[in-house]
């Protein structure tokens, strides 16, 4: 091994040479032993990493380069002044992105710029100013897209005034929905007239074009499906002719606001394999509740940002991009928190609460509440003895992206009945309908009669496909896909 006086020589140069990185490796092992004239050099380093992130965004308008550099003088932590002034420019530069992103009229990528910085570890008090209008801003534009255009108009003129920023783009968005709800209101009364006589062509039509103005808006999806299935009753599920782009009123190269997560095209997306189950899809109850359904076996929960990765269920909350995760194995069901890139040489981890105790790795029984981040908390539970399936119900008054109930962590089986030992509560309902794992993918078994599978009569037991919707005396429902398919 080279001597500390060279070591220390070798980093000098490395450092007044513009690679700090190198020099930071030399010097690490000295640092780490308490060599004390280490500290001198590790100055220097740290003046070089901020001379050359200044560069990145004098001359590159790299701030991620910038940002990679001010976390690596942050590791040595030497106090130097360059480095808390970066921070500062740093920070300030992120909020002003986010701002114009609100002003260019996409809530999303704001959101996304607002969880970087979280990552980088700001904790400012203006996010919160930035971050509140833009989640409110997607829950109005989801409402639009369900079809609750009056609403969400109301919602978008509340909002106005608390914007941190012009509202060119928001004054945008809201006149694109009220355009889009005078065309959602003339074609769905066109296509209830032509379900009405039976005109199925005709009510294809318009429902495609309530669609395009309301593409999530429930009645419209069924009708559509049916009109499709009794016009070609031998082609399967409804594929729409041109996969849609820019749902919501935002840019098309966007992710879909409501769809969020990992991006969500048509609403055949991830039909096309007759195999294998999608990695989630929405179980909408009539008049009960609709549930995230979650197949796999490990499970994402982040913030509902534009791009954060396969999140698999995205909160409007206080929390990480990727905070945490739920694996289903041999122990059962354990929750780990998330961790990220090191801020000041720390290791940082997600806060997770497991009953109000911190931990970064539990394993989950009945009844357990679990908190992610500040007061994000849900309620963990197993209904049904017999069954591994799993349901999550969010108690603290946060929303995911899609106004369902909660969350099923689908195991083999989803069981839907009127007592306590089912995984959905359905009153009245005799006997118990069973959704479980088929090697055609998805599967259902109603043992009290007869039922309906798209119109189409069925006895005991069904294949589902996804658009599928259910029917019997006591119950219908509705599956949709959500993301792609397992393996």
């Amino acid at each position: 091994m080279d001597s500390p006086w060279l070591i220390l020589k070798q980093a000098s140069e490395a450092a007044a040479q513009g690679r700090p990185e190198e020099a930071h490796r030399l010097l690490a092992p000295l640092i780490e032993e308490g060599y004390r004239k280490a500290w001198r050099v590790a100055r220097e380093v740290v003046a070089a990493y901020c001379r050359r992130a200044s560069r990145s965004l004098d001359r590159e308008n790299n701030a991620d380069a910038a940002w990679r550099d001010l976390l690596a003088a942050e590791a040595l932590n030497t106090g130097e002044k360059c480095v808390a002034d970066l921070r500062t420019t740093l920070t300030k530069l992120g909020m002003v992105q986010a701002k114009a992103a609100l002003e260019a009229g996409s809530p999303l990528a704001a959101i996304e710029a607002l969880g970087r910085l979280r990552e980088r570890g700001v904790r400012h008090p203006d996010l919160r100013l930035i971050e509140e209008p833009a989640q409110d801003w997607i829950i109005a534009a989801e409402k639009a897209d369900r079809g609750d255009f009056l609403t969400a108009i109301a919602e978008l003129a509340r909002l106005r005034p608390r914007l941190p920023c012009p509202p060119r783009g928001l004054d945008r968005f809201q006149s694109e929905v009220e355009a889009r709800h005078e065309r959602f209101r003339e074609a769905v009364g066109r296509a209830q007239e032509a379900s009405e006589t039976r005109q199925w062509r005709q009510a294809l039509a318009a429902a495609e074009g309530a669609l395009a103005a309301a593409p999530e808006h429930r009645e419209a999806r069924i009708l559509r499906t049916k009109a499709w299935q009794t016009i070609y009753p031998d082609t399967g599920e409804y594929v729409p002719p041109v996969e849609r782009s820019g749902r919501s009123g935002f840019p098309s190269n966007s992710t879909n606001l409501t769809a969020g997560f990992s991006g969500r095209g048509s609403p055949a997306e991830g039909n096309s394999e007759r195999s294998g189950l999608p990695r989630r899809f929405l179980l909408w109850v009539d008049g009960v509740a609709g549930y995230l359904v979650c197949t796999g076996t490990r499970v994402t929960f982040g913030q509902a940002v534009l791009e954060g990765g396969p999140i698999d269920v995205p909160l409007f909350a206080d929390v990480s991009r990727v905070h945490a995760d739920i694996s289903r194995d041999g122990e059962g069901y354990v929750v780990e928190s998330g961790k990220a890139a090191p801020v000041n040489g720390k290791e940082v981890v997600r806060s997770v609460r497991i009953n109000g105790k911190d931990t970064s790795r539990a394993v989950l029984a009945p009844g357990d509440r679990v908190t992610l981040g500040p007061t994000c908390q849900f309620l963990f539970q197993k209904p049904v003895s017999v069954s591994s399936t799993a349901r999550l119900e969010l108690t603290s008054g946060h929303r995911l992206m899609l106004p369902v109930e909660g969350v099923l962590l689908m195991a083999n089986e989803v069981i839907l009945g009127a007592g306590p030992q089912a995984h959905v509560q359905v009153p009245d309902l005799p006997g118990k309908v069973l959704l479980y794992r088929s090697k055609e993918g998805l599967g259902v078994r109603y043992a009290e009669g007869k039922f309906k599978i798209n119109d189409q009569v069925c006895s005991e037991r069904a294949t589902l496909s996804l658009s599928a919707i259910f029917e019997c005396s006591e119950l219908s429902f509705t599956l949709e896909a959500v993301g792609p398919r397992l393996g």
